[in-house]
Parts: structure tokens; C-alpha cells; sequence
């Protein structure tokens, strides 16, 4: 059985931001945990590595939102 790869679901402008963004993760002790926690952990500014996470994680989305609504324009 063949199994069909995941990255072909994801739209275009998604694929192009995460093959150019750096594979960044969270802290260990907040790789999964759940949102509530993560945030309280963000919000006490003190892992300089989950919070370089949450930033890359906004500008990746920011990204995918201004690539998808220029798409959008486009087809329009």
C-alpha cells in the first residue's frame, strides 16, 4: 500500500516558508506540553530558546498569511 506523502496537502505558500525557515524547537521541558503551560513558560521570559520558537513561529505565519492573501489577489 502506498502511502501518500503530507507535504503535497499542504498548500504552496506553506511548503515554501517552512523549507526556508530553520528547524527551531522548544526547550525540552516544553517540547510537549500543553498550550496553557507553554504560555505561562513564554511569558516568564526567561529560555531565550522557546522564545526565539515563538518568534520564528509568528513570522512564519505572518508569512504564510501575506503569501496566501497576495495568491488570493492574484486569482481574483
Amino acid at each position: 500500500m502506498t502511502r501518500k506523502n503530507p507535504r503535497y496537502e499542504l498548500p504552496e505558500e506553506v511548503i515554501a516558508v517552512l523549507e526556508c525557515s530553520p528547524n527551531l524547537e522548544p526547550c525540552e521541558e516544553f517540547r510537549h506540553a500543553d498550550i496553557y503551560a507553554f504560555a505561562k513558560h513564554l511569558n516568564e521570559r526567561k529560555c531565550q530558546q522557546c522564545l526565539a520558537f515563538f518568534r520564528q513561529m509568528d513570522k512564519e505565519l505572518k508569512t504564510i498569511k501575506l503569501l496566501s492573501d497576495f495568491k488570493n489577489r492574484r486569482i481574483q
